[in-house]
């Protein structure tokens, strides 16, 4: 089977053309699925720091970033019809038989699954060998430090100080 998809189209071979199809799309599932192993990883970074907040913006965000996917890949197979039909003509210029595999579809997903897997390490790496202080009681020692006085807090931050210095 030759991975054309315009020529088995013109040729009226049905089944070939559904194939070529059905490899794509399982390549924008795996896009898919890519995606939501970010979002959980996003999650579970979130939870660790303490920031974690169900909102229907954050999922929003996600179904919009595959939306964009898809466009991209979208457009990606529109190249790829036009160059498979060009590289019919690859008696006449040999180059145009390199299109004869869905270059663009190939080159989208493989950026998209390159970005999806930075996003997940970046999101395991999250909280991780750092001490990390939950916003919450980042705000409340705030608040406590602002009832105190100039006075107090110059001799907290100097008793800090010192005993931070090497002796």
């Amino acid at each position: 089977m030759q991975l054309l998809f315009i020529p088995s189209l013109l040729a009226g071979d049905m089944p070939t053309f559904f194939l070529k199809l059905a490899i794509v799309f399982l390549l924008w599932i795996i896009v898919f699925i890519a995606s939501i192993v970010d979002l959980k990883t996003g999650i579970d970074a979130s939870k660790r720091l303490g920031s974690f907040k169900t909102t229907s913006k954050g999922l929003r965000q996600t179904i919009k970033k595959n939306l964009q996917y898809i466009m991209l890949l979208f457009v990606g197979l529109l190249f790829d019809f036009v160059l498979s039909y060009l590289s019919t003509l690859s008696d006449i210029l040999p180059i145009l038989g390199m299109f004869r595999i869905p270059i663009f579809s190939l080159l989208g997903v493989l950026v998209i699954l390159i970005i999806e897997a930075i996003s997940v390490k970046e999101n395991l790496d999250k909280g991780k060998d750092k001490e990390m202080v939950s916003p919450e009681l980042l705000t409340m020692a705030l608040s406590i430090i602002g009832t105190l006085g100039d006075d107090k807090i110059k001799a907290i931050t100097q008793l800090i100080v010192n005993k931070n210095e090497p002796q």
